[in-house]
C-alpha cells in the first residue's frame, strides 16, 4: 500500500525560513494528534494537483481507532468523469507525521436497474453488531444514492463491512429477497419527480451495538428538513424503525436571511459523558455574494443542545421531542473564510471515534470541503474540492 505524508510546517518556520539555526527562536515541533489544534486549518491529502487534476474529493465521515484514522468521501474514479464513488483512505501516525494511503474506492453505483446506477456517494460510517445473511460484521455505512443525474429522487442505503476497509456488501435484499435498499426511500415523502430526495445521511450508534440512529435531509414538495430514524439492525434481514421524527427543533440556527430555519446536509455526533449531541450544518441561504459555486455553503457552524431534559437516558431523546423542549441550539464556532481563507467551506463531517460519538472532551474536530472560485466550467470549482479539517474548543458554558 503505497502512503503519501501529509506535512504541516510550524508557522515560525514559515515565517522565518529555514536558514535560522538558533534554536531558541524556533518553536519546539509539536505532537501530531489526528484532531488538529484548536484554529488550526489542516489539509488531509490532495488527489492529483488541486486546481489543474480533474478529481474531486468531498463530504467526508472519519473516526479515529486503534490509532488510525478512517476517512470515507465522495470523489470521482476516472480524471474529468463526475461519477461519484465513495473513496476510503487510512491515515496512520509514524515519527510525528499523519500518513494516507492512497485513495481506494470502498462503493461503487449499481448495475443498470439498480436504485444507485448513477452515483453513490455522503457516506457515514458507525461501529456495532450487524447481523446479514447470517454473517456478523462490525461497520454499517449509510450513503446516497440515484438514478438521474440531475440531482432529483435521490434515496438512502445501508452496506455492511467486517473492517474498516471492506469489503463493503449492499445490502439490497434479505435473504429471503425482501427488499430493504433504499432503507429511506423518497416514496416515504411527498416527493415528486422535481424533488431532491433523500440523502446526505449521517449515523450515530445508540448502544454500540445494532441500534443506531439514522439522520437524512430531505429534499420534497413540502420543503427542506432533516429526518431522525432509530433503527435495530441487529439483524438486518428483520430490522426495526423504533422511532422516527421529521423537523426537530430549529430553535437558536443561525441563517443569512430573515426566514424560518431549517436543518439539512449536517453531521451529528453524541457526547455521551455529558450527554449533548453536536452537530455541524451548513448556514442558509448560499450564494449570496454573487460568485460561484453558489448552491454550497461559505459558512460551516457548530453546535451542540442538552440531551437531559427527559428522564430517558437513550441517545438523541431531545430530537424526537421535536418542539415539545425547552432546550435550543447552542453555536460553538463557524467555519468560514476568515478562518480558512476559502470562498466556500461545505459538506462537513465530525471527527469522532467508530461510534460516533466524541472521544475528547476539550475540543471537538470538524472536517469540512473547501472549495475556490468558479470562473468557467465545472471544473473550474470542482477541481478545488479538497477536504480540511480543524478543531473547536469546548466552551465553558456547554458543561452547565
Amino acid at each position: 500500500m503505497k502512503y503519501r505524508h501529509l506535512f504541516v510546517l510550524p508557522l515560525l518556520t514559515l515565517l522565518l525560513g529555514c536558514s535560522n539555526t538558533n534554536s531558541s527562536s524556533v518553536e519546539p515541533q509539536k505532537t501530531r494528534s489526528f484532531l488538529p489544534e484548536v484554529g488550526e486549518v489542516r489539509m488531509l491529502f490532495d488527489h492529483g494537483t488541486m486546481g489543474e487534476s480533474n478529481f474531486y474529493n468531498y463530504c467526508p465521515s472519519i473516526f479515529v481507532e486503534d490509532n488510525k484514522e478512517h476517512v470515507y468521501y465522495c470523489t470521482n474514479k476516472d480524471e474529468g468523469n463526475v461519477t461519484d464513488y465513495v473513496g476510503y483512505r487510512v491515515g496512520t501516525l509514524s515519527d510525528n507525521e499523519i500518513k494516507f494511503s492512497d485513495t481506494d474506492f470502498a462503493l461503487e453505483h449499481g448495475e443498470l436497474g439498480s436504485w444507485d446506477s448513477r452515483h453513490v456517494c455522503d457516506p457515514s460510517v458507525v461501529k456495532g453488531k450487524f447481523k446479514f445473511h447470517n454473517e456478523t460484521y462490525s461497520y454499517l455505512m449509510a450513503f446516497l444514492g440515484c438514478v438521474p443525474s440531475d440531482c432529483t429522487l435521490n434515496e438512502t442505503g445501508i452496506a455492511v463491512a467486517k473492517s474498516p476497509e471492506g469489503p463493503w456488501i449492499k445490502c439490497d435484499y434479505s435473504s429471503d429477497n425482501t427488499k430493504i435498499n433504499p432503507i429511506v426511500p423518497y416514496s416515504d415523502f411527498s416527493c415528486d419527480t422535481n424533488s431532491w430526495g433523500t440523502g446526505q445521511p449521517s449515523v450515530v450508534s445508540v448502544d454500540k451495538e445494532g441500534k443506531v440512529l439514522i439522520f437524512t435531509t430531505i429534499g420534497a414538495t413540502n420543503g427542506t428538513f432533516t429526518n431522525i430514524r432509530l433503527y435495530d439492525f441487529s439483524d438486518i434481514d428483520h430490522y426495526q424503525k423504533l422511532q422516527e421524527k421529521n423537523k426537530f427543533t430549529c430553535d437558536g440556527i443561525r441563517q443569512n436571511y430573515s426566514g424560518d430555519s431549517f436543518i439539512n446536509n449536517a453531521d451529528f455526533a453524541y457526547d455521551l459523558k455529558n450527554r449533548r449531541v453536536i452537530m455541524a450544518k451548513p448556514r442558509q441561504y448560499y450564494g449570496k455574494d454573487g460568485l460561484n459555486p453558489n448552491f454550497v455553503a461559505d459558512t460551516i457552524d457548530l453546535y451542540y443542545i442538552d440531551d437531559t431534559e427527559f428522564d430517558d437516558i437513550g441517545v438523541g431523546d431531545v430530537l424526537f421531542a421535536g418542539n415539545n423542549t425547552a432546550k435550543s441550539w447552542k453555536l460553538i464556532g463557524s467555519i468560514n473564510q476568515e478562518l480558512t481563507g476559502f470562498l466556500r467551506n461545505h459538506n462537513t463531517g465530525l471527527i469522532t471515534d467508530p461510534y460516533g460519538h466524541l472521544f475528547d472532551h476539550t475540543k471537538i474536530g470538524v472536517a469540512f470541503t473547501r472549495s475556490d472560485e468558479g470562473l468557467g466550467n465545472n471544473w473550474s470549482y470542482l477541481n478545488t474540492y479538497r477536504i480540511y479539517a480543524t478543531s473547536f474548543a469546548i466552551p465553558e458554558s456547554y458543561f452547565n
